[in-house]
């Protein structure tokens, strides 16, 4: 008897408990977005909503969350087009860009339930002129000024953008950033992040970078994984780090030995599918405890490996305590995430964004309820 009631107690537990570590997001204003209020998070969130109705804003401000008040996590939420070296653009118009470009005053609000606490983060940004030495600026841009005399120097006039981050009303850091500098390393950074917090762009696959390595020290994870993995390459027999021939320590490559090839290939050398989902998979093992970020989470992965993937990775997430949030505009994606686990149906929401007024509106759904609807109803979803 005693057995079955402990074996009872562990099912409804397994059924029924999985991660929400932010439970909501108010955001009065960031990049493009208004006014919006996120209420009641669940454990798998989707957002969706048109193009450039802010589902990517939503998505880094909660990665923000891992230290919102150190000034290189906002330097890493700078979108890359931003920054592109090569065509002169600097991290002056990068954070320039957070903040809502049809407003003079230069601010960014919002506030987050994070582990049933409450927090307001305030970051404001003003933008001046200062004098600089020519040499002091040639350092900003990035170049060498080598044995430059004290006498070839001379004063510049840049324009700097000032900001301070406030946590829940009290000063926390302060950043000068001026216009041309590529070359930018916060005062005062801090190396204590909070939180375990991953983010997946739609173009992450495309650089090979996994989170392998958990999942290479658990032989059931890893079976588990090569299973779902035939759904891409039905030969595949396993996946291994080779350190050997790289020449340097920690930069080997994952090979994947499969019985279509007589040696194993690197993993770059597979299609974007493989990538993708190898990918998605080992960052649900190495967000344990944490939070899961996925823009655009069915990028490259083919509708007919959309439901094992999906299942996979939200089962996994379940078991490690890993909240899951997820953006998409594909009507099919949304559809095989709403139904790729049933039983874990009753533990997803649906955001849907848009704007209105010049504000940012949002309809949440249950998983159940947006089935419902959607399938019964014809609502869409997006």
């Amino acid at each position: 008897i005693l057995r079955c009631l402990v074996g009872s107690e562990m099912c409804i537990r397994d059924s029924y408990y999985m991660a929400i570590h932010v439970s909501e997001l108010n955001i009065d204003t960031y990049r493009g977005i208004k006014s919006l209020r996120l209420e009641n998070f669940s454990s798998v969130n989707i957002i969706t909503g048109d193009n450039n109705c802010g589902k990517t804003s939503v998505l880094e401000l909660l990665r923000s969350l891992r230290n919102p008040s150190d000034f290189r996590v906002w330097r890493e939420l700078i979108r890359r087009d931003s920054t592109n070296v090569m065509e002169g653009i600097s991290y002056y118009e990068g954070f320039c860009d957070l903040f809502d470009i049809d407003e003079e005053e230069k601010y960014i609000k919002y506030g987050v339930e994070y582990e049933n606490e409450k927090h307001e983060i305030i970051i404001s940004g003003e933008v001046s002129e200062d004098e600089l030495l020519s040499t002091e600026y040639m350092k900003l841009q990035g170049f060498s000024i080598g044995g430059r005399r004290k006498e070839q120097d001379y004063t510049l006039n840049v324009k700097k953008i000032q900001m301070n981050i406030h946590l829940d009303g009290a000063k926390a850091s302060e950043s000068d950033v001026y216009e041309g500098q590529i070359r930018y390393v916060p005062k005062g950074a801090s190396k204590n992040d909070r939180s375990n917090i991953i983010y997946i762009s739609p173009s992450r696959h495309t650089t090979s970078y996994v989170y392998l390595n958990a999942v290479l020290d658990n032989s059931n994870m890893y079976e588990q994984m090569l299973d779902v993995l035939k759904e891409y390459d039905e030969d595949i027999i396993s996946i291994n780090y080779d350190n050997l021939n790289s020449g340097r320590p920690g930069r080997g490559v994952y090979k994947i030995l499969s019985k279509s090839h007589q040696k194993a290939l690197p993993l770059n050398m597979y299609g974007d599918g493989m990538k993708k989902a190898v990918l998605l998979m080992s960052a649900a093992i190495a967000a344990k405890d944490g939070i899961l970020l996925i823009d655009e989470f069915e990028t490259a992965i083919h509708t007919s490996a959309m439901d094992r993937t999906f299942a996979w990775v939200i089962d996994m997430c379940k078991r490690l305590n890993v909240q899951v949030f997820l953006t998409s505009h594909s009507k099919e994606a949304i559809d095989k995430l709403l139904k790729c686990s049933p039983e874990n149906t009753s533990s997803m929401a649906v955001y849907t964004l848009s704007k209105r007024d010049n504000r940012t509106v949002v309809r949440r759904l249950d998983g159940k309820t947006a089935i419902e609807v959607q399938d019964n109803m014809g609502l869409e979803l997006r």
